[in-house]
Formats: structure tokens, C-alpha cells, sequence
């Protein structure tokens, strides 16, 4: 009998490679979510489903998995629940779970981002220069020190995920971004998280030079392999600049980059999964990091149909089970049958002028020289109910509310 699989987060998509991995493997999934009638809950993979409170009421959250019927190798695939795993993971293996992740001090250090640069520092990889923002005179006194850099700011929350944020570019705009911060950092949807503030040095950078750099790290703190994507194309936020999610990439083999996720995560002895993102800056010729994300990202089964199985690797090191470690092959991904997603989102950039349509057009191009393998997001061959719930989202949303998402 295989060890069980308790998927936690089944409402995220980060989720969905984690699924189709264990699934075409026969591995039994029990999946939990704090939301019903999610398509993850359609797949044919998942054996049981659990509705479980919301993670933000912790003790709670905590009993439930106590009291659940199944034990197994329990899996986070949200930065709430990976910090909800780091900080209870010794009661949570007394009770039968198996689990790996930092232990908590580790966790925060590489986590939160009022904390990541000092590990940066100690490790010598480049990152972008913080300031830790505790009242309105830290974030003036930021300000002045990257002003004579001939530089904007960007004011940021230290744990939240990316998309909260705020580019200052002329002083005035100083107190309203620190007010709408601490009004956002102490909302109702955030203020479990009890997250800080930091300011950064806004690096101007073009859409494809943003990176991530993913590895599975073991019990021992040792990397199975690193796999570095290259965004050629990200999500583009109302204002036309770019975000941090992958509507278009390729797999790359940048030894630089490889080298510099392997020093930050070996300083930090690090363990479990480990998604690290970089841009490259064009001002300072050099890869700079952003943050440490410790679970899988939302484009997991990418990975997980290209052979870069993290979520396999994890299991595989709970259980004793035999696994390859992985190698590198060219591949490109699209997350093209989503909502919102590469042809909604970028289409609507095209007709505001914020991307070229040659831009658009580029990355769908290299499909036709044959060298890549093509990964289209949604689609899972083995599990047709849960790709055919996505595409019917997909186009009920295109008849009813094309381009909504990125109106608001």
C-alpha cells in the first residue's frame, strides 16, 4: 500500500501539478480546502476531500488536521501554509505526518523580506537595496538615500505575496503609499499574516528579465537540482508594468543563476521546496534577488510534465521511495487557457499599448522550430473532467466578462 498523499490548498493551482504527479503514479491524494466547488475537487486523482477551516484561524486549522482519519506525507502549496507547517511540524510529526520544511527561525529568515537581504549579504549574492520601514521617518529617510541614486522606491509588505506593492516616484507620493500600507497590511484579509514593511531601490528592468530559479531541498539539506525559467513574458499590471506571474517561459541553463540560488540556500541550510525569483538589471549587469517563495509555484505542472517533479522528489524523501534526479530540457510553457491568463491578460496589453504585438506573438513562435517541449496550460491528458472544467471556465468567462480582471 502507498503512503498517502493530504494535499493541502486544493483551491490554488499550484496545486494541480502536484495532483497529476502523484496521480499517473497510482500515489491515493486526499485533498483539503477551506472553499468547495473548486475544479481541483473534479479530478479524478483526488480519492477524499476535506473542507477545512481557513489557515488564518491557526488553532483551528491545527485541531482539524489532528482529526482527520489519514496520516501521510502532507504537502503546503501556499506561503500560509508553509509557514503553518515550519512553525508546527514536530507536533504534526508526532502525530504520523510526515513533513519537511526549515524549521521556523530558518523559515522567517528566508521568508519574510525585512530578513532576506541580510541573508543575501552573508552569502554574497547581489540583491536589491532594502530598507526596513517601521515609521513614516524610516520610509523619508529611504527616500533620501535613493533619490541621490537617481532612482524611484518601491514600499512593499515583508509577508505578503507579490502584487502589494507601491512605486513612489516623486515625494509627494510618500505618505499616501505608507498610508494605503498600513492600511492594506492590517486589513481583515491580511492582518493574520502580521506582516512589516520594507522599501527597496525600484530596479527598471524589461519583461523578459525576470527569472526563477526552483529546487527540492532534502531532510538533509541537500539539493536534488535546480531548474531556471526565464519569464519571456509575465502578467502586466494596470499601470503596464510588469508582474511576477508566468503567462510565457522557457526553461534556461544559466550557470550564474543556478550557482547563486544553490550559495543562499546552502547559507541557509535550507530544506523542502524552494521557488526563488531574480530580475536581471540592466543598470547593474547583474541578477538580483527578490524573495525566497517556500513552496511550489503556480505553474507546478510545468514542472511536473517536464520531468522536474519537486513534489515527487519530497514524497520520494519522506517515504525511502527510489527517484532520478532531474535533467535539464528545453521547454517552453503557456498558460494560455486560463482566466485570467497569457491571451486574456496580454491581448488587453496589446490594445493598451503597454506591449508590442510582435511581443505577444514571439514567444508562440518558437513552438514551430521544433526544439522545445511545449507545455499548454490547462491541459492533463490522463485527467479529462479537471482540464474540461478549466476550459469551460475559461469560456464562459471570455462571453461574459472578457478582460474584467485586469479592469479593476
Amino acid at each position: 500500500m502507498k503512503t498517502t498523499v493530504i494535499l493541502l490548498d486544493c483551491d490554488l493551482r499550484n496545486t494541480e501539478g502536484i495532483i497529476y504527479s502523484f496521480g499517473k503514479r497510482g500515489i491515493p491524494i486526499v485533498g483539503i480546502s477551506h472553499k468547495k466547488n473548486i475544479p481541483a475537487f473534479k479530478s479524478r486523482f483526488i480519492q477524499k476531500k476535506y473542507y477545512s477551516p481557513h489557515i488564518k484561524e491557526e488553532q483551528s486549522y491545527l485541531t482539524f488536521l489532528l482529526n482527520i482519519e489519514e496520516r501521510g506525507v502532507l504537502i503546503y502549496s501556499d506561503d500560509s501554509s508553509a509557514e503553518f507547517i515550519s512553525k508546527h511540524q514536530e507536533i504534526l510529526k508526532m502525530n504520523g505526518f510526515l513533513v519537511n520544511s526549515p524549521d521556523y527561525e530558518t523559515f522567517k529568515r528566508g521568508f519574510e523580506k525585512d530578513k532576506i537581504f541580510i541573508e543575501c549579504e552573508k552569502a554574497e549574492v547581489p540583491t536589491i537595496s532594502t530598507f526596513i520601514i517601521t515609521s513614516f521617518e524610516d520610509l523619508k529617510n529611504a527616500w533620501d538615500d535613493i533619490s541621490r541614486r537617481d532612482a524611484a522606491l518601491i514600499l512593499k509588505p515583508t509577508r505578503l505575496a507579490g502584487g502589494h506593492y507601491f512605486v513612489i516616484r516623486k515625494e509627494g507620493d510618500l505618505l499616501p503609499a505608507y498610508q494605503d500600507m498600513i492600511e492594506k497590511i492590517h486589513s481583515e484579509v491580511f492582518k493574520h499574516r502580521k506582516s512589516g514593511m520594507i522599501a527597496q531601490e525600484f530596479i527598471e528592468y524589461e519583461y523578459n528579465d525576470i527569472y526563477s530559479c526552483d529546487s527540492y531541498y532534502t531532510s538533509d539539506s541537500r539539493s536534488v537540482g535546480f531548474m531556471a525559467i526565464r519569464k519571456d513574458r509575465p502578467d502586466i499590471n494596470h499601470d503596464g508594468t510588469p508582474g511576477t506571474r508566468l503567462y510565457a517561459g522557457s526553461t534556461i541553463k544559466n550557470e550564474k543563476l543556478e550557482n547563486y540560488t544553490k550559495r543562499l540556500l546552502d547559507s541557509l541550510e535550507w530544506k523542502g521546496f524552494a521557488h526563488v525569483e531574480w530580475i536581471y538589471s540592466p543598470k547593474y549587469q547583474d541578477f538580483l534577488l527578490c524573495e525566497i517563495n517556500p513552496r511550489l509555484p503556480g505553474f507546478s505542472n510545468f514542472f511536473t510534465k517536464i520531468g522536474f517533479e519537486t513534489a515527487w522528489f519530497y514524497y520520494a524523501d519522506l517515504t525511502g521511495e527510489r527517484y532520478k534526479l532531474p535533467i535539464f530540457k528545453k521547454s517552453l510553457y503557456f498558460e494560455a487557457l486560463r482566466i485570467p491568463g497569457d491571451i486574456t491578460n496580454s491581448l488587453f496589453a496589446v490594445l493598451k499599448g503597454y506591449m508590442k504585438p510582435y511581443d505577444f506573438i514571439k514567444p508562440y513562435l518558437r513552438i514551430f522550430t521544433f526544439q522545445y517541449k511545449v507545455c499548454m496550460d490547462v491541459y492533463f491528458k490522463r485527467d479529462p473532467l479537471f482540464t474540461l472544467t478549466y476550459w469551460g471556465i475559461f469560456i464562459k468567462y471570455l462571453f461574459k466578462r472578457p478582460f474584467r480582471a485586469l479592469q479593476k
